[in-house]
């Protein structure tokens, strides 16, 4: 697969279009590819013969010098640099990160003592999200022949957003990193927290579509006829709509609070979505419009990420740990909410050392 150097169009894997997606982690938002450095013979800086030679002579690597190289410390040994070394974020790229806070998620149980992410949707599931599915005719039609029809008629935006949807089917991270123009050097742990996210939701997604093994739309409606390929896999729940609103989730915790969801309240019993939820719903949406996906998926998608987001929070990198200096048996690092007691969120203690706290002080303004 060609690397075309940015993570936008191509943010890495979106765990609907292809995994092999992730090896573009490193590209416009920063990262660390491989790097190949090869070290050969060079000649000199002066290339004359002299005294003598019947050579030019050859700058080598290690350099031949009138003394010990490397350098040598006082004590005569090397390393000179220190070998306790502290940790870095960027020891790991941003798509191999998301591998060591899967890992963690991975072993989260529930109270039952049962993996907690092997509990989050129930067969009965993908029905209850198609029976919510109307139509704006009435007839008699059934639940999955409404969506067929729904799909039908979306293709007629496909003109106006083939572009966009093309763009979007690894390349779902830079849609949201264009809100706020933030990249992996400008906010480093912003974009592993959304890049981890973008993980979390593919390799849920996926073992979730094994379970409901639904077929794309195409297999019972030909006249669709999608202008891309399906993904090799099915449909249910959509991994687009999984990993957008899961990042959406992330990213309304991060930024300031203008620009996340509002609850809902007594005037608006609804709540009111923010800029990242509205992207979320538009790049799931897109993938009815293609074609690929039911509504009923979209559906799916985000009764996943919902699901999702609290099970992320218990990540030890994304929530951080307790540390308790006064030896009080509190944490002394816990983050503090509005009203100055400590900070939980989706019930889950946040403290200054985790990502997602990290993330945020990316976004304070600098005193």
């Amino acid at each position: 697969m060609a690397r075309n150097g940015a993570f936008g169009p191509a943010d890495g894997a979106d765990g609907a279009d292809g995994a092999e997606g992730f090896e573009n982690f490193d590209a416009l938002g920063g990262g660390r590819g491989s790097v190949i450095r090869p070290i050969g013979v060079a000649p000199e800086r002066d290339i004359r013969k002299s005294n003598g030679e019947t050579d030019y002579r050859g700058h080598r690597w290690p350099p031949r010098l009138g003394h010990a190289w490397p350098p040598t410390s006082p004590t005569d040994c090397w390393p000179i640099a220190p070998e306790a070394i502290e940790p870095r974020l960027t020891d790991f790229t941003p798509d191999n990160a998301s591998l060591l806070v899967l890992a963690e998620f991975m072993k989260l149980k529930n109270s039952s003592g049962q993996l907690a992410w092997t509990k989050l949707m129930n067969l009965s599931d993908m029905k209850a999200d198609i029976d919510l599915i109307s139509d704006i005719d009435d007839d008699n039609c059934s639940a999955v022949q409404r969506e067929l029809k729904h799909l039908r008629r979306l293709a007629q935006f496909r003109p106006g957003a083939m572009a966009e949807s093309l763009a979007q089917r690894n390349g779902i991270i830079g849609y949201f990193r264009a809100l706020l123009q933030f990249n992996l050097q400008t906010h480093p742990y912003t974009y592993y927290f959304a890049a981890t996210a973008l993980r979390l939701g593919q390799f849920l997604c996926m073992y979730y579509k094994d379970i409901f093994n639904r077929p794309r739309p195409v297999r019972l409606d030909p006249s669709l006829l999608a202008p891309i390929d399906p993904p090799g896999h099915p449909a249910y729940p959509s991994g687009h709509a999984t990993q957008s609103f899961l990042i959406a989730k992330c990213l309304e915790q991060v930024v300031p609070v203008a620009l996340g969801s509002r609850p809902p309240d007594a005037n608006n019993p609804e709540g009111q979505p923010g800029p990242f939820w509205l992207l979320a719903e538009r790049i799931a949406k897109l993938r009815e419009v293609l074609g690929v996906h039911y509504p009923s998926d979209t559906r799916g998608g985000l009764r996943l990420a919902e699901g999702a987001f609290p099970l992320m929070l218990k990540c030890p990198r994304i929530a951080g740990r307790g540390v308790d200096n006064d030896g009080d048996g509190a944490p002394d690092n816990q983050l503090k909410d509005d009203s100055g007691g400590p900070l939980s969120i989706a019930g889950q203690p946040i403290y200054d050392n985790g990502w997602l706290a990290l993330a945020r002080q990316e976004w304070e303004p600098r005193k």
